[in-house]
């Protein structure tokens, strides 16, 4: 795993950040078998000649310890990276700050420390981050009474243990916020579903406590408002009231646009609420409501920002694209669009990450949609390669299942039947299978392409009235998001 998370490191670093551990290994002396390693690694990436960096690194230096040498790089790797991100973010420089004003307090310091705590306090306070205000506070109370209170009055001791308490308390409150948030998202994914006539109990009273709690005093601050429509758009989209969530989806990405004060550097946590809401658009179907969404990706992925995260939001961009001209059946213009997209260094700096997975989903589609089969095999051979490290991630799974479909297009039953075998061994680990999956292995064990008009005809009714009921499972949503598999068994069934 080690080898794995070394590799994925290196390969999402910036040219910025590959200068200045270069410039790094060249100020030390003596050996650096790591920096050799890093080199190992790099000449892989850039080369990829069949030999791993693990074969080599062991053939060229077989009295060096791989594993020892990997983990070093990786801790060097990791701090050089900590240090630029204090020089960019401020929820890095808040704790940078706290560990120099511990440090000043052992060598006894104080002024400095201080100082130290007051700069991590304001920073905290701007960006209302309550941890890290509610530490500082903390520290400084502690230091002030190791000291026998110098030149402080007990009207500023309580004022100073009030503001913290009052930080305490917005930190609790944004803590039941989460919990509850949690707690639904729990239930509605993994617990029993509710009737649609009859709203499940404790969904119900988590609803009143939420109202309850965002009402209370710190409603006006950003982190609880953003948090109440997180409720209430996942509460929306699994009772099916999806104009209501659209609504809460508008307001959420105008509240975090109105507080761009509050992102971090680079804003990952907007860019992830964007491919949330995304996400769920494509899950019930509303392709077109997608565009202004991921329109504000774009944007995101065009700002000033470091490469790996431009290059995130740049493919999760593509990625939206291409799926919301799919569902809308624009195929063409699916094929165009893959033809004008300019991928190498987007491709590396992102490799095995799982929107990667779903950009190579989404070009096999397209080249399946218009029967160019080889391109769309290449592409899912490309994705199933991409995704050795990480089969977990359901756009593997999908890619498998267009892969079965492919093969049966192409009419390699041989293969077919292996493939099916396989895949149900790969994800028989991971839960009951998916209806969608039951109904396609059993549309291609009866081979319509074998039958007669009659027989599809009989079968096509079935087949309806069972994706009627696939439909209305939340469940079928994890894996029909990626394609309507549905349609291709109705096809297939259809008079030709």
């Amino acid at each position: 795993m080690l080898f794995y998370e070394l590799e994925k490191l290196i390969k999402s670093l910036s040219a910025t950040e590959k200068k200045i551990f270069q410039l790094h290994g060249t100020q030390l002396k003596g050996d650096k078998d790591y920096v050799i390693l890093y080199e190992q690694i790099i000449g892989q990436i850039d080369t990829v000649d069949g030999a791993s960096w693990q074969e080599r690194f062991r053939e060229a230096y077989p009295t060096k310890s791989l594993e020892n040498t990997a983990a070093y790089l990786y801790k060097i790797l990791t701090d050089l990276l900590v240090q630029i991100r204090i020089e960019q973010d401020t929820w890095y420089q808040q704790y940078q700050c706290l560990l120099k004003a511990r440090l000043c307090f052992e060598r006894s310091i104080p002024s400095r420390a201080f100082k130290e705590l007051h700069k991590a306090s304001k920073l905290a306070t701007a960006s209302q981050h309550h941890p890290v205000a509610y530490q500082a506070a903390r520290m400084e109370l502690t230091a002030l009474s190791d000291l026998g209170f110098p030149g402080l009055s007990e009207q500023q001791l309580v004022d100073k243990q009030m503001k913290a308490k009052h930080t305490l308390q917005s930190l609790r409150q944004i803590h039941e916020h989460y919990s509850l948030y949690e707690l639904l998202s729990h239930r509605l994914t993994k617990g029993k579903r509710p009737e649609s006539s009859k709203q499940d109990k404790q969904v119900n009273d988590l609803i009143l406590s939420e109202l309850s709690l965002s009402t209370r005093g710190s409603q006006h601050q950003f982190e609880p408002q953003k948090l109440h429509l997180l409720f209430q758009s996942f509460f929306f989209i699994h009772s099916g009231e999806y104009r209501s969530a659209l609504r809460i989806f508008n307001e959420l990405t105008k509240l975090t646009e109105a507080n761009e004060s509050m992102w971090d550097y680079p804003p990952y946590d907007y860019l992830s609420a964007l491919d949330g809401i995304l996400d769920s658009l494509r899950s019930i179907g509303y392709y077109q409501e997608m565009a202004p969404f991921i329109d504000r990706l774009a944007t995101l992925s065009e700002r000033a920002y470091p490469e790996h995260f431009k290059s995130v939001a740049t493919l999760t961009t593509w990625v939206y694209q291409l799926n919301m001209l799919l569902g809308c059946k624009k195929y063409e213009m699916a094929a165009q669009l893959i033809g004008n997209l300019s991928n190498g260094d987007t491709q590396k700096a992102v490799n095995g990450h799982e929107k990667q997975l779903e950009y190579y989903f989404f070009i096999a589609l397209t080249y399946f949609m218009l029967q160019q089969w080889s391109k769309a095999k290449k592409q899912l051979n490309l994705l199933i390669a991409a995704a050795k490290q990480t089969p977990q991630h359901l756009a593997y799974r999908a890619g498998r299942l267009l892969h079965i479909l492919l093969s049966y297009e192409m009419d390699d039953l041989g293969y077919v039947e292996y493939e099916i075998r396989s895949y149900k061994r790969a994800f028989s680990k991971q839960g009951k299978a998916y209806k969608t999956e039951k109904l396609i292995f059993n549309t291609i064990a009866a081979d319509p392409k074998l039958r007669g008009n009659a027989w599809k005809a009989t079968a096509h009714k079935k087949v309806a009235a069972k994706l009627k009921e696939i439909i209305t499972d939340k469940r079928e949503l994890q894996l029909t998001k990626f394609a309507d598999f549905g349609q291709w068994v109705l096809a297939s069934l259809s008079h030709k």
